[in-house]
């Protein structure tokens, strides 16, 4: 796709996402009611939208979308919810070590868990680490690919099309680092009237979601590079949705809300920098 066209794009995308979002900021006031719910995930839906009209109008730029299934997806797809899991109970078990808060769902001793609250597939109470995995990952699953289904409004653009385009532009590093970016500053209106971060909404829109979704993006990068497809890269944003907002917002923090957001933010940044060194080697290794 052309220079020009690419930028026509981008325009459209953030013409219209931010349109919703501030709909949404005008008739629901904050940006976390339910009464915005619809024009948020109207929004999530835009980069799809965009992008569908785009091979329509452009047959060409059609071989350019990710969007086939692939049999390499399917081991990919585990990973996809697993690692957002791992995130979610690594920022957990951060915050409980350094003494800052407590999960009002989980108690972890060394020969198990005691699970108190959530949606578990295997039931509450205590139970051994075995059946406490087993009950995460049987729990967890439905979920990403629940949420998925959601999560496609915007992969299907960020990864599944615009993430090949920059890449053949900037290259492997810049090009998923400048589509994290893109995907953090695509969140401002909503992130500025308090969406996740209602404490200190500036610096959530300007640092931390930047940093996390640059991070983020190697990772969904990786696993759209690696399957040829959108698709683990939408189960794992999904799963970000679901299990890892989920697990994360039943912290009862004894310290201000920003040591969590800091936590977390580090986390995916040392899930990040291991992706963005998986796709390096990858590059290396591939022919030329």
């Amino acid at each position: 796709m052309k220079l020009p066209a690419l930028f026509l794009y981008g325009f459209l995308v953030f013409a219209l996402g931010w349109a919703l979002q501030f709909g949404a900021i005008a008739f629901a006031g904050n940006p976390e009611s339910s009464a915005a719910t619809p024009w948020l995930v109207c929004a999530m839906f835009v980069p799809a939208f965009v992008t569908l009209g785009f091979v329509w109008l452009h047959p060409p730029a059609r071989g350019l979308l990710l969007w086939k299934p692939t049999w390499r997806m399917i081991p990919l797809a585990i990973i996809a919810f697993v690692v957002p899991t791992i995130i979610a109970f690594a920022t957990v078990a951060a915050v409980e070590l350094l003494q800052w808060g407590y999960s009002s769902w989980f108690v972890f001793r060394q020969s198990g868990v005691s699970i108190s609250g959530g949606p578990w597939l295997l039931g509450r109470g205590v139970q051994a680490w075995p059946l406490f995995i087993s009950n995460v990952l049987l729990t967890g699953g439905p979920y990403a690919l629940f949420n998925a289904l959601f999560a496609m409004g915007e992969e299907l653009g960020w990864r599944g099309f615009l993430q090949g385009q920059l890449i053949a532009r900037l290259g492997t590093t810049r090009g998923i680092a400048l589509l994290g970016l893109v995907w953090a500053l695509w969140h401002l209106p909503a992130l500025l009237a308090g969406y996740d971060y209602p404490e200190h909404p500036w610096l959530g829109a300007f640092v931390f979601m930047p940093i996390q979704l640059v991070a983020a993006s190697f990772f969904l990068g990786w696993l759209t590079i690696r399957s040829g497809t959108v698709w683990p890269a939408a189960i794992a944003h999904g799963a970000v949705n679901s299990i890892e907002e989920g697990v994360t917002s039943h912290l009862h923090l004894a310290v201000p809300h920003i040591h969590e957001d800091i936590t977390r933010v580090v986390v995916t940044v040392f899930v990040g920098v291991i992706f963005w060194a998986l796709l390096v080697r990858r590059e290396k290794r591939a022919p030329t």
